[in-house]
C-alpha cells in the first residue's frame, strides 16, 4: 500500500562507522522513503559514502528478523514477545543458580559501539549478572589501542586523533580513509581533508602492503611487508632518538623515555629494512621528516591492530607523537576535552563490574573484555566457571572470531544461545532463540562513542525516525525485560539502580548528554573547537604523565625483535591482509543487491608476479592454506599489491578468513589478547586443472 499525507523531513544521522555523517530523512505516512545526504550538517556538510543511504534497504530488507522466534531442530518457530523473554530470562535464572554466574556470558558486536543506549545498558546487565565472561568485537579489531591507552594515558577512552587540518605531516599506518573514513576518528570527508595538507605544502605518507584507493589519489605510498609495522616504528623512533631529534622539552613531561629509547635500540636498521622490504634510507628519510615537520601526526588503524605486534606499534604510533612534541599540540595528536568527561563515566560504568581474569589464559579484561580468541575454550573447557549459556547481540562471532569450526561446534554444546540482531547471521542460526532488533532508523540515540574523537565537536540527539516495524525493539529495552524476568538488579548500585530504574532507555540519553555536558538539541549544534594543550595538564595517569615507556607494553619487545631477525633472515613467501571494501560494511549490506556487485569483492587479490610463478590466473580457483585451516576462492589480478602479500576481504561467508586464523590462548597477543588476522603466513594452490 502506497503511502499518503505530507512529506516529513527528520534530521539524523549514519550509525555505521565513527564519522557519523548528517542524513535527512524524507517520512511519509510513517515509512521513510528516502536517506539523503544533509547538505546543512555543520560538520560533513552534504557528505555521506554510499553505506549511509544503503541503510533504507536494510531497513527494508524482507529478510530482517520482525518477530522473536525459537528453534525446534532445524525448524523456527513465531513466539510473542512474554513468552520469548519468559522463558529465555527463566532459562538464565536456572544455569547461574546451578553454575554461577560464570556460566553465562555476553558478546556484543560492532554496531553497539554506535548505539548509546545498548552500550549502557549491556553494562548494566553484565553487573546484574555478575560475570566476568563478557566479551565484544574490540578483541578483533582493536583492543591494542585500548590495552595501550590504559597504560599509557590512563584510561582506554583516551584516544589521541590527528589534526589533519592543520597538520603539516601526516603519516598513516594499516588505514584506508577513502574507503572507510577513518576509525577512532569522528571525522567525515576525509580524503577532501587529506588533499588539502598537500595543497597547503604538506606531505601525506600510506604505510600499507597494498596501495589503498586512498593512497591512488593523495600523497605518497611506502610499501611494507605485512605485520612489520612495529618494526619500522621502533626504527624510526630508533633514528630519532640516535639524531637528537626528540624534542627536548616534550621528553621532559614525559614518563619512561630512557625505556622507550632502549626498546627502539633492540631493533637492527639493517634487519628492519630486510624484514619490512622498506630501504634504510627510506626509514631514515622518513624519521627525520617526521621529526623536523612544523608539525606531524602518525595514525593506524585496523590493517596494524589486527597484526602479531598490534600495541607494541599502537604504543610506536603514539610514542612518535610524544617524543617529537607532537601530542596535544595544533597540527599533531589531539585529545578533545570531552574526552576526561568521558573517563568519568566511563570509569563511572566500569567500577560496576570489578574486573577479574580470564578463567583460560588468565588474560586481564581490557575495557571490561576478555578476549573473543578464547570464547570458544571457554565453552568447551570443564571446570567451574565454563560457560553454558551466551547472549549475543549484535554480532556474528562465528564469522568474525578466529578459529571458526571450533567455534561453531562450541556453540553447539551451549545449553542456551540468545542472537539478537537484525538477521539470523551465521551465528544466530545456531542459537535457541532470535531476538528481532531496531535498526537505527527506528530509535533514538546521539554520538556518545564520538564525543571524544571528534575534530570538530558537535552533538545531536536524533530521534527515532519512524516506529519500529512489527515486533522490533531496542537492544536496551530487551535486556532490562530479560533481567526482570530472572531477576536481576540493573547495575548493581543502589543510587544508580534507582535512578535507572525510574528512567527507560529512551529517556537516559538526555541525561548521559549532561553528564558530559553536551547539548540535547534534535539539530545538529557545531561546538567551540578545542584548544590544544588542555589534556597535558590533565593526564588521568597516577603520575599525570603520559607514559612512552610502559613496561607491560615493553614487555613485548624481545619477541618483535626475534620476529624482526627472523624475517630479515628469511621472509615469508607469502602474507595474507584483509581488505577495507566501498559498498558493503561487515556482513551488515550483503542483503542489498546495489551494494554487493557479484562476487568479485569475495576474491582472492594476488600480484600477477605471485599469480605466474604459482599458475594462477584471473578466476582460477585456489585454495589459501594457513597451519590451522584453508578456505577455496577464486583468484583476482592486482597489481596494487606488494609482491609477497595475498588479500581477502573478511565478512563473507563463502571465504572466511576465520577459518584461516588460530584461536586459544597461544594465538592472542599476550597484553591486548587480540586475534591476528593479518599477516597470516599462507600457502596458495591451483585447484583443479
Amino acid at each position: 500500500m502506497l503511502a499518503s499525507g505530507p512529506v516529513e523531513r527528520i534530521r539524523t544521522y549514519c550509525r555505521i562507522c565513527e564519522a557519523a555523517c548528517g542524513l535527512v530523512a524524507e517520512v511519509q505516512g510513517g515509512q521513510v522513503h528516502r536517506l539523503l545526504p544533509d547538505t546543512e550538517h555543520p560538520v560533513s556538510r552534504g557528505f555521506v559514502c554510499t553505506k549511509g543511504p544503503a541503510m533504507l534497504d536494510v531497513h527494508r530488507d524482507p529478510a530482517r528478523l520482525d518477530h522473536p522466534e525459537y528453534r525446534t531442530g532445524d525448524t523456527w518457530k513465531r513466539a510473542s514477545w512474554a513468552d520469548a523473554t519468559g522463558a529465555i530470562g527463566a532459562r538464565l535464572a536456572a544455569i547461574r543458580a546451578r553454575h554461577g554466574a560464570d556460566a553465562i556470558a555476553v558478546y556484543i558486536g560492532n554496531p553497539t559501539a554506535f548505539n548509546v543506549g545498548l552500550s549502557i545498558y549491556a553494562a548494566g546487565f553484565l553487573a546484574a549478572l555478575g560475570t566476568r565472561n563478557f566479551f565484544n568485537a574490540a578483541s578483533l579489531d582493536c583492543q591494542n589501542k585500548f590495552a595501550v591507552a590504559e597504560h599509557m594515558f590512563g584510561h582506554y577512552v583516551v584516544q589521541p586523533i590527528p589534526d589533519l587540518d592543520r597538520t603539516d605531516f601526516f603519516l598513516c599506518l594499516g588505514s584506508n580513509p577513502s574507503v572507510s573514513q577513518m576509525s577512532f576518528v569522528a571525522m567525515p570527508r576525509a580524503l577532501e581533508r587529506l588533499k588539502a595538507i598537500e595543497e597547503r605544502g604538506g606531505r601525506c605518507v600510506f604505510v600499507n602492503p597494498r596501495r589503498t584507493e586512498t593512497a591512488q589519489v593523495v600523497g605518497e605510498q611506502l610499501f611494507i611487508r605485512p605485520d612489520s609495522d612495529a618494526f619500522l616504528l621502533m626504527a624510526m623512533l630508533r633514528v630519532i632518538f640516535d639524531e637528537a631529534l626528540e624534542s627536548a622539552i616534550a621528553c621532559r613531561t614525559l614518563a619512561h623515555v630512557d625505556e622507550l629509547r632502549a626498546a627502539a635500540r633492540r631493533f637492527v636498521l639493517s634487519d628492519v629494512a630486510a624484514a619490512t622490504g622498506v630501504p634504510i634510507e627510506q626509514i631514515v628519510d622518513l624519521a627525520r621528516s617526521f621529526a623536523r615537520a612544523p608539525s606531524a601526526t602518525a595514525y593506524c588503524s585496523t590493517g596494524v591492530n589486527m597484526g602479531s605486534f598490534g600495541s607494541l606499534a599502537f604504543l610506536g604510533v603514539q610514542a612518535l607523537n610524544a617524543v617529537t612534541g607532537n601530542l596535544d599540540r595544533a597540527g599533531g595528536a589531539l585529545v578533545p576535552s570531552r574526552t576526561l568527561r568521558f573517563v568519568t563515566l566511563a570509569r563511572l560504568l566500569g567500577r560496576l563490574r570489578p574486573p577479574r581474569p580470564s578463567r583460560i589464559g588468565n588474560f586481564a579484561p581490557v575495557a571490561e573484555s576478555l578476549p573473543t580468541g578464547i570464547l570458544a575454550d571457554e565453552i568447551l573447557t570443564p571446570g567451574e566457571g565454563q560457560i553454558r549459556a551466551l547472549l549475543c547481540i549484535a554480532g556474528n562471532p562465528l564469522l568474525s572470531a578466529p578459529g571458526g569450526d571450533r567455534l561453531a561446534g562450541a556453540l553447539r554444546s551451549l545449553e542456551l544461545l540468545v542472537s539478537v540482531d537484525l538477521f539470523r547471521n551465521e551465528t544466530g542460526a545456531l542459537a535457541h532463540w532470535s531476538l528481532p532488533a531496531t535498526d537505527w532508523i527506528e530509535r533514538e540515540d546521539f554520538p556518545l562513542v564520538q564525543t571524544g574523537m571528534q575534530p570538530e565537536p558537535y552533538a545531536q540527539l536524533s530521534p527515532a525516525v519512524v516506529a519500529p516495524t512489527h515486533e522490533r525493539r531496542a537492544e536496551a529495552d530487551i535486556l532490562v525485560d530479560l533481567a526482570r524476568v530472572a531477576g536481576l538488579r540493573m547495575f548493581r548500585a543502589p543510587g544508580l539502580t534507582r535512578l535507572l530504574s525510574r528512567l527507560p532507555p529512551a529517556k537516559i540519553y538526555p541525561w548521559v548528554s549532561r553528564l558530559l555536558s553536551l547539548p540535547t538539541s534534535r539539530d545538529p549544534v557545531k561546538l567551540p573547537r578545542d584548544e590544544p594543550g588542555v589534556f597535558l595538564d590533565a593526564v588521568p595517569t597516577r603520575d599525570g604523565r603520559v607514559d612512552v615507556g610502559p613496561a607491560a607494553v615493553l614487555a613485548d619487545v624481545a619477541r618483535a625483535a626475534d620476529r624482526c631477525t627472523r624475517d630479515a633472515a628469511s621472509p615469508a613467501a607469502l602474507r595474507l591482509i584483509g581488505r577495507r571494501q566501498r559498498r558493503t560494511h561487515n556482513s551488515w549490506m550483503h542483503n542489498v543487491p546495489k551494494e554487493r556487485p557479484g562476487h568479485a569483492e569475495c576474491r582472492l587479490a594476488i600480484h600477477p608476479d605471485d599469480a605466474a610463478r604459482l599458475g594462477v590466473a584471473d578466476g582460477t580457483r585456489v585454495r589459501v592454506q594457513s597451519a590451522v585451516g584453508r578456505v577455496e576462492v577464486s583468484a583476482q589480478l592486482d597489481t596494487e599489491l606488494m609482491p609477497g602479500t595475498v588479500s581477502l576481504p573478511h565478512g563473507w561467508a563463502q571465504s572466511n578468513v576465520n577459518l584461516l586464523a588460530g584461536d586459544g590462548p597461544a594465538a592472542l597477543e599476550p597484553l591486548s589478547g587480540m586475534a591476528r588476522f593479518n599477516g597470516i603466513e599462507v600457502d596458495v594452490q591451483r585447484l583443479g586443472h
